[in-house]
């Protein structure tokens, strides 16, 4: 057989063993989070922990962090892991993501020797800790998040450990529920070992270890060379999390991509330490998402495997927010996680600016309706995770409402039937959400608004997000999306279940109170101004826009008919760009912080005009690349913007630049 037929051959095999481990993942268990929301990742592992394969709808965020896990799995059993072995991890502190997200290893074995891992790691619904569903935005420690599993073996030889698993189930909620995904998981690795066995016996033993070998080489050799064409150079970043829950004081990522060559070098020193509060993540979640981001812009279309690790250096500090160790509660991991997939993609539209797309929804969206199981036996955890917008890019629109690139084929929402068919709740509306697109040339995708009325007895809501203060960023010119919202409506008044705008813990819910959630729109990528009238105008017709935010934000002018008037949006936009502030920016004698806030000083003149009010968010935009988001301090006097030279660096700009500011957005324009 000709050796490359062979090799791809052996490739998709691989694929092939994973794919069908979904489709077991899917068929079988008993969680919706699973079986609707694909809140789940399988994949095959070297036995020395590193990747094999993994399917195209694995989901990044899991998957890129399962090495992490197995290779402490392998460093914690060196030399003791049999067949009939299985092994179980939670921890984020040696690879795992947050206390939901179960791993389970299974040890496939070649002429009596270890040969590779079924790894399989999915989103547990409940897995202990102080509210139903485990996630909560108020929590100060890790033990408040539910069970945590350190890489444990539980079964031995197959001899199933009855005792940890009874301790393990007895402190979760949903007991049937979890054992149902439990089952799941350890069917789904039988069945994947099995179709190994038949890949061993197919190509071989040796042939197919060494044909797995061949496309790791291949795979980062072909990462090499796509980061060798790139320019050389030293690319700042940075990118902020609201709050830890229990302090509104901002926490910091920040980033410097240095690109040397064939490699990469990403280092967040700079970046705030661990809180108290759930927005930390382990040390996996760093190089996962700088890996997810430049295989992204990079290599978007070839398989991945952990060749693609191999040119890519990631410097995490220790106790910092992107590297917590004990007791950190990790609960909002995916929050930190999309906030570096941010950070990191902010870098590379300054190395690529070709592939720069607008920001999204800032990450998981957990949100948890619990109450008395209507059977009147336990709790019913009901967990909604909506889907926002997704960012611009040259040529394309964002978007409405779905899944992004760094989330694999995780599904936008749970659909109507599953959640009224299983809860006392009514799901009253669901739509897209009116105007909350960030403009541009290409506009970011529109979010989503969703009404769910409780109808039995008392219930209780958590939230954890971001992206409800500090909105998604556009990009080359292109505006911020509308931040996400969670609310609750009681006898038709608007009620914030929390002083912290996405963190929520435990609110009591009465009857007839209806949670509204309302998704972030996707960053716009362009000039507003630049967009084709005709695509505005069809944006107004689908209801996505009013008329009046066609002119005012596009400077689109329609008549009666909705069709356009060329003359008037012509005039009107040269208005709106004669309009627009576009004064210099100039360096600072020092660095302008107070505390992780970044700020630029501001003219009373400036703010004035611009709508800029002391300490409010600010964006400063050069036209190229991602803004440099900071917090305003007005001067009496002065001509231009002051920043520091830091500030200059993440824009690129020069002292003397002309540069366009404004509020950073965060709800849509009327």
């Amino acid at each position: 057989m000709n050796p490359f037929v062979r090799l791809e051959l052996i490739r998709e095999s691989l694929i092939a063993v994973v794919n069908e481990m979904r489709a077991n993942i899917i068929h079988s268990s008993y969680a919706p989070i699973i079986y609707e929301g694909h809140d789940f990742s399988c994949a095959l592992m070297s036995a020395d922990g590193r990747q094999i394969a993994q399917g195209l709808a694995d989901h990044p965020l899991h998957i890129f962090a399962v090495p992490y896990s197995t290779q402490r799995v392998v460093e914690a059993f060196a030399g003791d892991i049999h067949e009939g072995d299985l092994f179980l991890h939670n921890d984020p502190y040696t690879g795992g993501t947050h206390l939901n997200d179960v791993l389970l290893l299974h040890p496939v074995f070649f002429a009596g020797e270890l040969a590779m891992f079924a790894a399989i790691r999915c989103h547990w619904n409940d897995v202990g800790g102080m509210t139903p569903g485990s996630l909560s935005g108020r929590v100060n420690e890790v033990y408040q998040e539910g069970m945590r599993i350190a890489p444990t073996r539980i079964c031995s030889k197959g001899a199933m450990n009855d005792a940890f698993l009874e301790l393990l189930f007895n402190n979760m909620r949903g007991r049937n529920e979890r054992l149902g995904d439990f089952n799941a998981m350890l069917g789904t690795g039988r069945k994947a070992a099995e179709h190994v066995g038949r890949l061993f016996a197919r190509f071989g033993g040796q042939g197919l270890l060494d044909g797995i070998e061949e496309l790791m080489r291949r795979s980062e050799g072909l990462l090499r060379a796509r980061i060798a064409e790139c320019p050389d150079g030293v690319y700042f970043a940075e990118g902020f999390v609201e709050s830890d829950g229990t302090n509104p004081e901002p926490l910091v990522v920040r980033l410097e991509l240095t690109v040397d060559g064939d490699t990469i070098t990403a280092d967040f020193t700079g970046t705030s330490a661990q809180t108290n509060g759930p927005t930390n993540c382990g040390p996996a979640m760093a190089l996962n998402g700088v890996g997810t981001i430049v295989k992204a812009f990079l290599d978007p279309r070839t398989p991945i495997n952990h060749g693609s690790f191999n040119p890519i250096t990631v410097i995490a500090p220790e106790r910092s927010i992107v590297n917590a160790r004990e007791t950190a509660p990790c609960g909002g991991m995916a929050e930190v996680k999309f906030l570096i997939d941010a950070v990191v993609a902010s870098a590379m539209s300054q190395v690529v600016p070709e592939m720069s797309v607008g920001d999204l929804k800032g990450g998981a969206n957990h949100i948890h309706i619990a109450g008395p199981a209507p059977t009147g036996e336990g709790t019913y955890i009901h967990y909604e995770w909506p889907a926002g917008g997704t960012g611009a890019s040259f040529g394309v629109d964002g978007n409405n409402a779905c899944r992004s690139y760094n989330e694999g084929d995780f599904n936008s929402i749970q659909s109507v039937e599953t959640v009224e068919g299983a809860f006392p709740l009514r799901v009253e509306r669901c739509e897209l959400r009116q105007g909350c697109c960030g403009d541009g040339a290409f506009r970011g995708g529109f979010g989503l608004r969703r009404d769910i009325r409780v109808l039995g007895g008392s219930a209780m809501l958590s939230v954890l997000s971001e992206k409800n203060v500090i909105p998604p960023y556009g990009v080359e010119g292109g505006k911020a999306g509308a931040s996400n919202r969670f609310f609750v409506i009681r006898d038709g008044e608007t009620v914030e279940p929390s002083d912290m705008p996405g963190k929520v813990s435990g609110f009591r819910l009465r009857a007839g109170d209806v949670v509204r959630e309302e998704t972030a729109g996707g960053g716009g990528h362009g000039d507003p101004l630049a967009r084709d009238p005709e695509l505005v105008r069809q944006d107004v017709v689908g209801d996505y826009l009013t008329a009046g935010q066609a002119e005012r934000r596009y400077g689109v002018v329609l008549g009666p008919d909705f069709s356009v008037d060329a003359g008037a949006t012509r005039a009107r936009r040269e208005a709106l760009a004669a309009e627009r502030l576009k004064p210099r920016i100039e360096a600072a004698n020092e660095e302008l912080f107070d505390g992780t806030r970044r700020r630029v000083i501001v003219p009373a003149r400036i703010a004035e005009k611009a709508g800029i009010a002391d300490h409010a968010l600010v964006e400063i935009s050069t036209g190229r690349g991602a803004p440099l988001r900071a917090w305003a301090r007005i001067a009496d006097e002065g001509q231009a913007v002051l920043a520091g030279a830091s500030s200059l660096a993440i824009v690129r700009a020069s002292p003397g630049d002309r540069i366009e500011i404004a509020p950073a957005r965060s709800v849509p324009e009327l």
